[in-house]
């Protein structure tokens, strides 16, 4: 009983189920963590862009500027107490952070 006209009905299922496991629950799960590391990589590069303003501050007295990193500016503003980070990623994010003094 070989069916020369076409596909069987189990090869079919299997192709279906195979499609939505792949277009249904791995792409979505695929994406979650694509952004998940994408933000987690921005809150990084503005921990590094608060070090480098905490150096200006200390060594130049520049309370505000702006430095690129990876395509992004960071927008930063501070004083002798706290630094605050402005950044553009998958939404307007701030990071702010107080000196222990």
């Amino acid at each position: 009983m070989n069916n020369e006209n076409g596909h069987s009905l189990p090869e079919s299922l299997l192709t279906l189920v195979i499609v939505f496991i792949i277009f249904g629950t791995l792409l979505p799960f695929y994406y979650q963590l694509e952004t998940s590391l994408y933000k987690k990589k921005l809150s990084l590069h503005a921990a590094e862009a608060a070090l480098y303003a905490a150096g200006n501050i200390v060594r130049f007295q520049k309370y505000q500027g702006n430095v690129e990193i990876d395509d992004v500016i960071y927008h930063w503003k501070g004083d002798e107490n706290s630094i605050c980070i402005r950044y553009s990623g998958i939404k307007e994010e701030q990071l702010c952070v107080e000196t222990n003094t």
